[in-house]
């Protein structure tokens, strides 16, 4: 018999979440719902538990994962250190799962696919398998921290000062299915969180699973917000090159960021923005570069010759943009933005976190399986069959 119930609410980075708490009174003994369902039996954590506090951890910090596992069940069931071994095996578990996946990919298929060098990206009739491409970076934790202080998760540096640090980079790539639907990619790891197979690697065997009976070259676009390592990589998909798109709002955002260190006051920028966003919608570049060689008075010339690098650098990349929209087609990565943002932003990118690689990188692989809707077959493959 259910001997009460409460109704608990725990306040958490992303939310308030409401949760009932349950005691139960069997044979005159008092239980909670992990006693009556024999899941700590024998000192073994069940999969139904581990599911569990995986789940809430890509929502919550483990410290909090701890207390509502506590408040759910009455008692104190796992420590957050626990719980984080849980997530980084389970991890590990999965990534060398996907190893073995794209080594059967390369057995059985052993022709390489075909990569079309120039897509007409204009035209609305024309077929585009889009890929995205991003990497986000999470502070990275200082050498001498020991693990269990790697798990105060959101509490600031001792010194009280910002400190540069190295970043912990997790590279994300959204690649279109021929249903329509994206995939998320991200590379496995070992149990140091070093990755076991390259990106590039991952990205031509899933091209060969899902393209294999195409017998044309493959309409791949890429939509970046043009990182030189990004670019690097897609890059090695094909020698004859591949179509790559600067995402246009991340152009927008560069060249907002450059005025503003570069024009005299407001009115010259608003000036400068209307001639130079104009003529960028439509692919202009050598417009652009001329006038920003001839009719800008600077404050800082240093910035001015970093935006004349970075145009040059991507006229390549810049498009007419107009005409793409007009074709009802892409122009933006606002996709993958979210992406990077579902899998790591939310839950790792706060306020005085840092991490570990195999920390940062396991949260970020059971997003990604969670995100494919993989989640219940990865921790209870027998119910799903």
């Amino acid at each position: 018999m259910r001997n009460g119930t409460n109704i608990v609410k725990v306040k958490t980075i992303n939310g308030q979440f409401d949760f009932r708490l349950q005691k139960y009174l069997v044979k005159g003994k008092s239980c909670n719902y992990f006693d009556l369902t024999s899941q700590l039996t024998t000192g073994n954590i069940s999969d139904g538990l581990q599911e569990l506090v995986a789940y809430y951890s890509n929502r919550l910090s483990y410290q909090e994962v701890e207390d509502l596992l506590e408040r759910i069940s009455g008692e104190k069931l796992l420590s957050d250190q626990k719980i984080w071994d849980i997530v980084a095996n389970k991890a590990v578990e999965v990534s060398r799962k996907w190893q073995q996946e794209i080594q059967e990919i390369k057995q059985e298929i052993k022709s390489e696919s075909q990569i079309a060098p120039t897509v007409d990206i204009y035209d609305p009739l024309s077929k585009e398998i889009l890929l995205f491409d991003d990497g986000i970076g999470v502070k990275k934790q200082k050498a001498n921290r020991s693990k269990n202080q790697a798990l105060v998760i959101g509490e600031p540096d001792e010194s009280g000062k910002k400190q540069k640090r190295k970043t912990v980079i997790t590279d994300v790539v959204l690649l279109q299915t021929p249903k329509g639907s994206f995939e998320y990619l991200t590379s496995p790891i070992d149990n140091q969180g070093q990755p076991l197979i390259p990106l590039e690697e991952i990205i031509k065997c899933k091209l060969k699973y899902y393209y294999q009976k195409d017998n044309f070259p493959l309409p791949i676009v890429a939509i970046t917000d043009g990182a030189s390592n990004i670019r690097k990589r897609l890059h090695t998909l094909n020698e004859q090159g591949i179509t790559l798109i600067l995402d246009w709002y991340h152009l927008c955002k560069k060249l907002r960021e450059f005025l503003s260190m570069i024009t005299r006051n407001k009115t010259e920028n608003t000036e400068h923005s209307k001639f130079l966003f104009c003529h960028l919608w439509r692919g202009n570049t050598s417009d652009v570069l001329t006038y920003l060689k001839t009719q800008i008075k600077v404050r800082n010339q240093h910035k001015l010759s970093e935006l004349i690098t970075y145009i040059t650098k991507h006229e390549s990349e810049i498009i007419n943009y107009e005409l793409r929209r007009q074709a009802s087609k892409t122009i933006g990565s606002g996709r993958m933005e979210k992406g990077v943002d579902t899998v790591i932003g939310h839950r790792q990118k706060h306020k005085g976190m840092s991490w570990s690689a195999l920390g940062s990188k396991a949260l970020a692989i059971l997003k990604v399986t969670e995100c494919n809707g993989q989640w219940r077959q990865t921790w209870f493959p027998q119910m799903a069959a």
